[in-house]
């Protein structure tokens, strides 16, 4: 299949004028959503996940994460925390909510005045963390969402989403979430991301990291 490449430049936004206002134009939303596959092991039983993710709602943070999992920055990392009835958390280096790559990426969502319409977190959503203070400050770690809550929406980047239809993916959420925790909300036993590889469907996927935005435009791009 030839592939296309899908410039981080995409994220300038394409505008008309509408009336009194102005109408984001999404370049995204006719290409195929890829989909991440996340295989786990717990207690010696193997597990998988899929997300289908979602280059409409987030195009850059979508390009990190697939950019990180093909990479197999994720292989070997674990589930970290297991908060009951809100999410669990994975993706860090560290372990210990430090750790990342050596950069981050700008937060997709609106209290950041990022202009498209971001998803909601519902049960089975994968969401990207961020310092509580710093809007630009994603890197790997990530959140999946146990059940919903909107004081997540237009503060956290949501970028992708469990099919309700995908059976196996949401008995391995439930796998995950019933384990026991400890007082700090850690998985008793070990939850080990074996690897996350991420089907593009033949795109491309480059990444603006924070700070490289103008560098990233091609020339001709428009300034919006």
């Amino acid at each position: 299949m030839k592939k296309t490449r899908l410039l981080a430049s995409l994220l300038v936004m394409c505008i008309f004028l509408a009336g009194c206002g102005v109408e984001y134009i999404n370049p995204y939303v006719s290409i195929p959503k890829p989909v991440a596959t996340m295989a786990l092991e717990m207690d010696s039983v193997m597990y998988v996940m899929r997300f289908t993710l979602d280059p409409a709602a987030a195009p850059n943070t979508v390009s990190n994460f697939i950019n990180l999992a093909n990479s197999g920055f994720y292989d070997g990392l674990k589930i970290d925390y297991v908060y009951p009835t809100y999410f669990l958390r994975g993706g860090d280096p560290d372990g210990d909510g430090t750790g990342g790559p050596d950069y981050t990426i700008d937060g997709e969502f609106s209290a950041n005045d990022f202009k498209l319409p971001g998803l909601r977190h519902t049960r089975g959503v994968i969401s990207m963390c961020r310092l509580l203070d710093d809007y630009n400050s994603a890197g790997s770690q990530f959140f999946i969402m146990l059940s919903p809550h909107s004081e997540f929406n237009g503060e956290y980047a949501a970028f992708g989403c469990i099919e309700s239809s995908d059976s196996e993916s949401l008995a391995t959420l439930e796998a995950l979430e019933s384990a026991l925790v400890d007082r700090s909300y850690r998985p008793v036993l070990r939850q080990t991301i074996t690897s996350i590889r991420v089907d593009t469907r033949g795109y491309i996927y480059e990444v603006i990291k924070h700070g490289e935005q103008e560098e990233a435009q091609p020339a001709g791009s428009p300034n919006v």
